[in-house]
């Protein structure tokens, strides 16, 4: 794989490499192009499909060859166009450090067993907790 492929988002590699293909691809060839896991490929082109509104893909669903298997039916994916408004995005979202966050000693949640911790601690952990479910 070029350099370019190890300084940008996996799913925007995938993209390109599939665009260039001309064709309609699988899983098994991008995992294999890519080195990943079949599994991987799946999920980073079910992202791909429903997040990333500047890939421009059509699939198709086809049955599967395999008698028994778990999975019945293969996605194929082609990629038609690839917006380049993404490179702008990519570049500003990736390497940006944000600042360390300056934390008050009373947020501090220690990662002690509830049973070692006093009363009040107990209920600072609860409570805690039950702000961080409803946020």
């Amino acid at each position: 794989m070029s350099e370019l492929f190890d300084r940008e988002p996996l799913y925007l590699s995938i993209a390109r490499w599939s665009m260039q293909q001309q064709r309609w691809v699988n899983a098994n060839e991008i995992a294999e192009q890519f080195d990943l896991s079949r599994k991987r490929v799946i999920n980073i082109v079910s992202y791909m499909i429903a997040e990333v509104t500047e890939i421009a893909c059509v699939t198709k669903t086809i049955p599967n060859d395999l008698a028994g298997s778990g999975c019945q039916c293969q996605r194929l994916i082609r990629v038609n166009h690839i917006d380049e408004s993404i490179d702008v995005r990519v570049k500003n979202a990736v390497n940006k450090t944000k600042p360390p966050q300056q934390v008050e000693e009373e947020e501090v949640i220690t990662n002690v067993l509830p049973m070692r911790l006093n009363n009040k601690d107990k209920w600072q952990q609860f409570l805690s907790k039950s702000y961080r479910k409803m946020g």
